[in-house]
């Protein structure tokens, strides 16, 4: 087992903020081996751990696992988790991506599916008790010409006021294994602004929209299935056209129960 301890001191909070990095090496049956990255922050009664583990057999990696929770210390939690394997005809396929959300945390997931743009996934919480919330991102990279994703990246932000400790997990084909192994890298922690990690997300959303926008209209105008009657089906109707182009793109929002959370909210909403 490696591992490193260090404090970093954070504007917002009174509290120092306490970051372990582990490095576990786990020996399963059936000559399974597993290696694992853990992060923890500890924030005052809030705890918060970051676990990515690859499962290795014969020397490739065949899955990896991403598992993310954040305790209040008041019986409020969040927890995420995630598998990622290699598929032959999807590439890089996240298999389940599952959350759960207890006491006064309250959360918001957005999918977003916008070709040519890779897919992406934002979840966001905040908790009531502490102040203090999350972000996690998932982005897949897909090779055009034959379909099949070939990168995936996962972030997750630790927001507390106007920091973020900011933690990005890579994950790509593993050339140097042959077919179905898996290459990944963890990077982090570091720390962030948060009006950073804000414009960050702002912008990518912004993209995906714009994205959506431009390829959404021109199959509306080309549909001969949506022409007017006014004028026996011969022309478009504009108004139409304009309804399509202003939807922004499909939203999943789920609101945990507990009561509503007024500290920080402005600023993870400014994401969106």
């Amino acid at each position: 087992m490696e591992g490193n301890k260090s404090v970093v001191r954070l504007k917002y909070t009174r509290f120092p903020l306490e970051v372990n990095t582990k490095r576990l090496k786990y020996n399963y049956e059936g000559g399974t081996t597993g290696l694992s990255s853990e992060i923890t922050y500890s924030l005052g009664s809030t705890l918060v751990t970051i676990n990515v583990t690859q499962e290795i057999y014969s020397g490739s990696v065949n899955a990896v696992y991403i598992d993310l929770s954040e305790d209040s210390g008041n019986g409020s939690f969040a927890n995420l988790s995630l598998r990622v394997t290699r598929n032959q005809r999807y590439g890089i396929l996240c298999n389940y991506m599952n959350t759960l959300f207890g006491g006064s945390y309250d959360s918001l997931k957005e999918k977003y599916c916008a070709p040519p743009l890779p897919e992406t996934e934002v979840v966001r919480y905040i908790c009531g008790d502490s102040g203090c919330g999350g972000c996690f991102t998932l982005k897949k990279k897909k090779d055009y010409d034959d379909d099949e994703v070939v990168r995936m990246q996962a972030t997750h932000d630790f927001i507390v006021g106007e920091e973020t400790m900011h933690v990005k997990v890579k994950i790509k084909n593993d050339d140097n294994v042959g077919e179905g192994g898996l290459n990944v890298e963890v990077e982090g922690p570091m720390k962030l602004t948060t009006d950073y990690t804000n414009h960050v997300i702002s912008s990518m959303t912004k993209k995906m929209r714009s994205a959506i926008e431009a390829s959404t209209v021109p199959l509306v105008k080309n549909s001969p299935a949506r022409r007017s009657p006014k004028d026996g089906g011969g022309e478009f109707d504009v108004s139409d056209v304009d309804r399509i182009a202003s939807i922004t793109p499909r939203q999943e929002t789920t609101y945990v129960s507990g009561h509503r959370v007024r500290m920080n909210m402005h600023r993870m909403s400014s994401m969106s």
